[in-house]
């Protein structure tokens, strides 16, 4: 290579790479509270806090909306994902004020308050300094980096999401008489199918017993209402080509325009295939809107590892899936790492296990749902240099403190890690315990 392109080749590459000592905390997902933050918090989550304000990026999932209902001008969507989770503008302002700085919003409940509800969320996250990805007016804008400055440089976030609701999609403005429409707001998604693979016998027999309820189905397929059945071998989830590919190129473009990128997704989808189910009457599509098959299962659903290696390859520096109540594992793919559940960082029900979606689903909060990691990522020379995983137990209490992570025990956390270290060693990551921290080297 000449001099001159090989230097052009070496000022792109550093261009690219993450500043030195950079550091990246991430949490789960943000489901309430419901009030404002304490202004003196417990010694837990102090620490919370100390982790995210230290570091040079914070970032969660905001997972409800956030309004003042009684200005409000919209309605509760019919379509939502499982509840109307709402928290009052102030808790935009106390997120910025802990450190959390860039949210996802392409999930589930992003418009369980109907467009307007995501509208006004948006607007109030802007008002606070924190930078909300995924979600936009017009499926461009929802599928866009969104970017943020930070002391070392500019970071990128796409975000999207294959758990969600028909309505929450981002879509185009519509022309009538000469008039363009303003375009709907809504998410970036992902659209996933679930095909049952079966044995061609089996694809005969469902063919005579479906008839004409066999709809678009062809030689190798069955469909029945949201399910499809094949007898070719495959993947158990597919992606939408069309979706996959966007959302690739748009991590591509982040990787032009900032030292770190970060991708994410709001993603319910696991390996089990045990549904505990809605009532007869649900479409499948408003279903797992809510909740997946086997949702507290820690093994990703067969497309997620395909995606998020697909998304590293592209230029990001790190991925997380959020949607799980669960912890999941840890992969460091090509040096980078991907984090496949953190759980819930705040997980606000008001003191109580169980909880009647609208549809009548009746969900359970086993303790599992009370435990969390925070990871804290550092970057030396470009690279991907220790993660130090922090343990903590949510509060499941009605108090002030309740729904947010506090210290976990000595037990609780030696617990939260060693499951932690077998559910990571799955993916040849391995976690070593040092004084109650998981650390990765």
């Amino acid at each position: 290579m000449p001099i001159a392109l090989a230097g052009l080749a070496l000022a792109a590459n550093l261009a690219a790479q993450v500043p030195d000592n950079f550091t990246f905390v991430a949490g789960g997902d943000m489901i309430g509270p419901y009030r404002a933050l304490p202004a003196k918090p417990d010694p837990g989550f102090a620490q919370v806090i100390a982790l995210f304000k230290g570091a040079d990026l914070g970032f969660a999932n905001q997972e409800g909306s956030i309004f003042d209902l009684k200005t409000f001008p919209g309605r509760p969507a019919a379509e939502n994902g499982g509840g109307y989770p709402l928290q009052p503008p102030s808790f935009a302002r106390d997120l910025k004020s802990i450190g959390i700085s860039l949210v996802s919003k392409a999930n589930n409940h992003a418009t369980d308050w109907g467009t307007e509800g995501l509208t006004a969320t948006l607007g109030w996250l802007t008002v606070a300094d924190v930078t909300a990805g995924g979600a936009g007016p017009g499926l461009e804008a929802a599928r866009a980096p969104v970017y943020r400055d930070t002391s070392k440089g500019r970071i990128a976030l796409v975000d999207t999401a294959s758990t969600f609701p028909p309505m929450a999609v981002a879509g185009p403005a519509v022309a009538r008489f000469g008039v363009n429409s303003k375009p709907r707001e809504g998410i970036s998604p992902l659209h996933v199918r679930e095909v049952g693979r079966i044995s061609t016998a089996q694809l005969d027999t469902m063919r005579q017993i479906s008839g004409t309820l066999n709809i678009g189905g062809n030689a190798h397929q069955v469909r029945l209402g949201d399910q499809v059945f094949s007898d070719q071998p495959g993947p158990r989830w597919e992606m939408d080509k069309d979706d996959e590919t966007a959302i690739l190129n748009s991590v591509k473009t982040a990787r032009a325009h900032a030292k770190f990128v970060l991708f994410s997704i709001h993603a319910h989808q696991t390996a089990g295939d045990v549904d505990e189910g809605g009532k007869p009457f649900e479409p499948m599509t408003l279903h797992w809107a809510n909740e997946a098959a086997s949702a507290d299962d820690p093994r990703p659903a067969d497309f997620e590892p395909t995606l998020f290696h697909a998304a590293i390859d592209a230029g990001a520096d790190a991925v997380v899936r959020t949607g799980p109540h669960v912890l999941g594992g840890i992969e460091i793919y090509k040096g980078k790492p991907i984090f496949y559940s953190l759980g819930s960082l705040f997980f606000d029900f008001h003191g109580k296990r169980t909880y009647t979606s609208p549809t009548g689903q009746v969900m359970r909060f086993p303790d599992v749902w009370y435990e969390t990691v925070i990871p804290v990522t550092r970057y030396a020379h470009g690279k991907l240099a220790e993660i130090r995983l922090y343990p903590f137990a949510i509060n499941d209490t009605d108090g002030p403190d309740g729904g947010m992570p506090k210290a976990a025990s000595a037990a609780e956390a030696r617990t939260i890690l060693e499951h932690m270290k077998a559910i990571s060693a799955v993916f040849g990551t391995r976690i070593r315990i040092e004084n109650g921290v998981g650390v990765i080297r």
